[in-house]
């Protein structure tokens, strides 16, 4: 079993093996960027990439724009 980590972007609760923020993070990004961080393609690092560059500079959730 793979152990919860810290959530990128609130820190303060954990998000599940497989899942890039944990559920209210999650659900505080716009529908575009979920839409586009929920693809399954060969640019789908590029976008969690994209999202933590975009986290660390303290961008708010809302709006957080994921461009890959």
């Amino acid at each position: 079993m793979t152990a919860a980590t810290p959530c990128p972007s609130c820190r303060t609760r954990t998000k599940g093996p497989g899942k890039y923020l944990c559920g209210t993070c999650w659900y505080a990004l716009n529908p575009a960027a979920r839409r586009a961080l929920s693809r399954s393609d060969s640019r789908a690092f590029a976008r969690l990439r994209e999202l933590h560059a975009q986290l660390d500079a303290g961008t708010p959730l809302l709006d957080v724009r994921i461009t890959a």
